[in-house]
């Protein structure tokens, strides 16, 4: 092999007075002792790490940090040379005592594995063995001498020392060196804890807040925030929150969030499950469902779980329905609470929360609040300013990191630089181009540092450039890595990097201790490492050619498949490595299997970006992808329409339409007929919607598909209800009804709810309108029913909503309360959010009229900060305010109830709907009777309902049958 070059820590061990111990005795005695001593040096090595590289008889030479590479090799050199020394009361074959001499040194070496006369051994170079040499001769019999470069690379546990009486030289080289009094501690088998030596600068409050909500034994539960810009020191808080759990017996689990997988459903939490599962078990269906099973966890749970760890079966099988994501994520959190120790605390460190995918991210917003588990658990989130009001609305305690100081800054250059204080010319200078940030600071130190040009010209001009100029001081071998690990991802598999790159294992670890020692990457975690700063990535990402990233990608691409036969989960990791290998199609193709993934899972904000990823691809695509763009933007509508994406859909429907047509998708065209019907409906622009949904029926009974027929009928029936044509709408929806009978009676049709449930429940809103009510209520029962039966929650709360109205008209207050309060339960465990704004409004108005105001005044208040009615159609928002005005009145408020209405009409007004009119139209001028009872609107308002319920047929409904006087008098 070349020689490859490495800091590594030699051991260099000699048994004292050997000579005299084995002088007079027979050879095969003298070989069965020196035997015996070398096996108590071989264990005492090989236990630490080390492995022994050349012995003669008496003594020999170990080296420790290759080709294993470990970040704490010269701990472990202390360690193994402590144990060496320890032979108290050993006797040698002429009665003297048995003693060895110890010399540890580390530093530089060139290493060669080498192939002779059929068998391999190392070759190692360089003053670092002749150093160690010179130590073990300088140590006393039954001492162990270490360098002072030896005491420095002691991360985890600093050796205990005393100082040797002068400095040890070897051939004019001068080096302070110490005697080793204690066998140091074993470290910690956490790298997080590890990663920093220095001590923390002005972050004393920070930390103070961080301790104080550490779990504790039968403690409460907590969850805390660490927000910041990059290199703040967010992870250096997060490290010496680590080190404090650990001295507190606390279990730590840890999980990165990675751009590559941010997209992908449950991509992090999934990777906590897998740690708290236990190695292989997840790599099993049957010993997954026997473990969960064991601690307890319910059958429904499993079987989501066992649904999220593996594929589903081949077609033909029995499937499950499909979950929504918060059913997943309320899985996740029972495992996760059964799963953890029961006999101690557990802290969870969340890093770079900005990365982690929105269905973790609900995960742990569940988790923050879930009941006590026998043992506290507490969240660390860290994550970059992007992500604060998901960590705000995670964690208890939000802590947003400012900048230091200058002074403060002036504390850590002289921490950083090593030799003494730095220049202050050099340090000023680096100060006032990090701007208060750490990170960039040590970056601009370490290049200044070891530049051999003078300050002033080595200064970069921004940090990449800094981290350029450190990657091109690294071998080849370390660049090549650190240039790879670049495009694999936040936290990569050493064997994955191994075999993108066909690289030699020894050989790729040493080139990982490389970059790892310039603080590039953080300590192997397991097998995977990381960069300790998404920055150095980018930059080093951005010094590969086009052909050398390419190559990379479509080796990462060939190796994952290679390695993973069930790809779930993965496909927007390939679809990144794709992109990057310039190969646009199969990209679209991974992008299409992942959106798959995250609309069967109701993942709609990962579809969300999924999507987008896509239209990026399909635009440099042109032509050749406008098949698969209709199919992208017809599969991503309806949870786009969760999320309240109108514009965005408004955007790219028309397109689809035109493509759709131009390539001859007669039944893509007809669906799209149905999708514009219903943002059409959705947006109040319900003529256009008619005429949509009219032209779509018309093709989907050509085409003879039940499915499409369904779509357009029911959208055009809610298109002619909020025209006021009411009556054609209820004729039309009884067609339907009609239609599905035999095989269509039980099928889903595509749609988002169960339709043989969907269609008495708007036959009933419908019906509620004409004054209808009891007919109303037996179609909401049997849509109730239906929907029960099924076990089909989406249903439920669309029933659930319209008879709470049935209810609310027959004046059954009490029992819409529970009505309201069951949907908006269902609602919130499911993540419904689009009907959220219209079952909020109601429930208001049902509680305000049984003397619950207060409370109702609370939950439509949530419901606007929670931004629901940004998130839906209209006419919803128009209803949720006419029920915050009747709420607002009866606690008195009365100007923020007027205001509260005046939104209301004009909403209401501006859509033209006859039902939500005359509604608002009827409850305001009731509300302005019981606050002014001779104010001008009211008969102005009473006018024009009395006009909107004669011109439509909708049914005038009063709040009071009686009708107080005043109203009596405009009426």
């Amino acid at each position: 092999m070349p020689v490859e070059r490495n800091i590594i820590t030699i051991l260099a061990v000699d048994m004292v007075g050997s000579t005299r111990h084995i002088a007079g005795c027979d050879p095969e005695d003298a070989q069965s002792f020196l035997d015996l001593w070398y096996e108590h040096i071989r264990i005492a090595v090989e236990r630490a790490g080390g492995l022994i590289v050349h012995y003669a008889g008496d003594g020999g030479i170990a080296m420790f940090g290759w080709p294993s590479s470990f970040e704490d090799h010269a701990e472990r050199a202390c360690r193994a040379a402590w144990d060496i020394t320890q032979t108290t009361g050993a006797i040698g074959p002429q009665g003297g005592d048995v003693c060895f001499r110890v010399g540890v040194h580390s530093g530089l070496v060139g290493l060669r594995q080498a192939h002779l006369q059929g068998r391999f051994r190392f070759d190692i170079a360089g003053s670092t063995v002749h150093i160690a040499a010179k130590l073990q001769q300088k140590a006393n019999p039954g001492e162990a001498v270490v360098s002072a470069d030896v005491v420095k690379l002691c991360r985890s546990s600093r050796p205990v020392v005393a100082d040797c009486d002068s400095l040890i030289s070897s051939d004019g080289i001068s080096v302070p060196a110490f005697i080793l009094n204690e066998r140091p501690k074993d470290a910690v088998d956490n790298d997080i804890a590890r990663r920093y030596r220095q001590p923390i600068v002005n972050r004393s409050d920070e930390l103070a807040v961080i301790r104080e909500n550490l779990p504790r034994p039968g403690g409460p539960s907590r969850s805390i925030g660490l927000v910041g810009e990059p290199g703040i020191g967010k992870s250096r808080l997060a490290a010496a929150a680590v080190t404090d759990a650990i001295a507190l017996d606390t279990k730590v689990l840890v999980f990165q969030g990675d751009a590559q997988k941010r997209t992908t459903p449950f991509a992090a939490v999934r990777a906590l499950v897998d740690d708290l599962l236990g190695q292989n078990v997840a790599a099993s269906s049957d010993r997954l469902r026997l473990v969960l099973g064991g601690r307890g966890l319910n059958e429904e749970d499993v079987l989501i779980l066992e649904s999220l760890f593996f594929a589903p079966g081949p077609r033909g099988t029995s499937q499950p329905r499909n979950r929504t994501e918060t059913e997943i994520a309320r899985a996740l959190v029972n495992a996760c609470l059964a799963l953890a120790p029961s006999t101690r605390p557990t802290l969870l460190l969340i890093e770079d929360l900005q990365l982690i995918d929105s269905e973790s991210r609900l995960f742990l917003q569940l988790l923050a609040r879930a009941p006590k588990p026998e043992q506290p658990i507490c969240l660390l989130l860290t994550g970059r300013p992007e992500a604060i009001n998901e960590a705000r609305e995670t964690a208890d305690t939000l802590i947003v990191l400012e900048p230091l100081t200058r002074s403060h800054m002036e504390h850590l250059g002289r921490q950083l630089w090593s030799g003494g204080a730095p220049p202050a010319a050099v340090l000023a200078h680096a100060i006032d181009r990090a701007e208060g940030v750490p990170f960039l600071l040590e970056e601009f130190l370490r290049s200044m540092e070891t530049s051999e040009t003078a300050a002033g010209q080595n200064l970069p001009q921004s940090v990449e450039s800094v981290i350029h100029a450190r990657l091109q001081r690294l071998s080849p071998g370390a660049k090549t890595l650190a240039q790879a690990l670049s495009l694999l991802g936040e936290s990569v598999e050493v064997d994955l990097a191994r075999a993108v790159l066909d690289a030699d294992l020894p050989m790729l670890l040493n080139d990982l201790a490389e970059l790892e020692r310039y603080a590039f990457v953080h300590p192997l975690a397991g097998n995977s490492t990381s960069f300790r700063h998404q920055i150095i990535a980018v930059a080093c990402s951005d010094t590969l050619t086009r052909e050398r990233r390419q190559k990379l990608h479509r080796a990462a691409i060939r190796e994952i498949i290679l390695r993973h036969p069930n790809l779930s989960g993965r496909y927007q990791q390939l679809a990144f490595h794709a992109v990057g290998a310039g190969e646009d199609p199969i990209a679209l193709d991974y992008l299409w299997k992942a959106a798959l993934e995250a609309f069967r899972g109701s993942a709609a904000v990962s579809l969300n970006l999924i999507f987008d990823q896509a239209l990026q691809v399909m635009s440099r695509m042109g032509e050749a992808a406008e098949k698969k763009y209709v199919d992208f933007v017809l599969m991503a509508f309806a949870p786009m329409l969760q999320l309240g994406e109108f514009r965005k859909m408004n955007e790219h429907l028309p397109r689809t339409m035109d493509l759709a047509r131009r390539h001859g998708l007669p039944h893509q065209v007809c669906s799209l007929h149905s999708q514009l019907g219903m943002i059409c409906w959705f947006e109040g622009r319900y003529e256009e919607g008619l005429r949509l949904t009219r032209e779509g029926l018309q093709m989907a009974k050509a085409l003879k598909s039940p499915g499409l027929i369904f779509a357009n009928q029911f959208m055009m029936a809610n298109a002619l209800h909020g025209m006021g044509q009411i009556k054609q709408a209820i004729e039309a929806l009884k067609e339907l009804d009609a239609f599905l009978t035999g095989d269509l009676e039980n099928a889903r049709l595509g749609s988002v709810a169960l339709p043989k449930s969907l269609v008495p429940a708007f036959m009933s809103w419908f019906m509620n309108a004409t004054g209808e009510y009891a007919e109303a209520l037996d179609h909401a029962s049997r849509a109730l029913e239906i929907a029960v039966r099924a076990q089909d929650p989406y249903s439920e709360v669309l029933a659930r909503n319209t008879m709470g109205r049935n209810l609310l008209l027959l004046r059954r207050n009490s029992e819409a309360v529970q009505c309201f309060a069951i949907a908006r339960e269902l609602s919130d465990r499911n993540g419904y959010d689009a009907i959220k704004a219209n079952l909020t409004g109601a429930a208001a108005a049902a509680l305000a009229r049984t003397g619950e105001a207060r409370a109702a005044v609370r939950l439509v208040e949530q419901c606007l900060h929670d931004g629901f009615h940004r998130r839906t159609g209209q006419m919803e928002v128009g209803w949720l305010y006419a029920g915050y005005a009747e709420a607002l009145v009866r606690c008195g408020e009365h100007e923020r109830a007027v205001e509260a209405l005046e939104r209301a009409l004009e909403i209401a007004h501006g859509l033209k709907n006859p039902w939500l009119l005359a509604d608002c139209l009827g409850l305001s001028a009731h509300l302005l009777t019981e606050i002014e009872p001779g104010h001008p609107r009211i008969a102005a308002d009473l006018a024009e309902q009395r006009e909107t319920c004669q011109r439509f047929g909708v049914a005038v409904w009063t709040m009071d049958p009686a009708q107080p006087t005043a109203l009596a008098q405009h009426a």
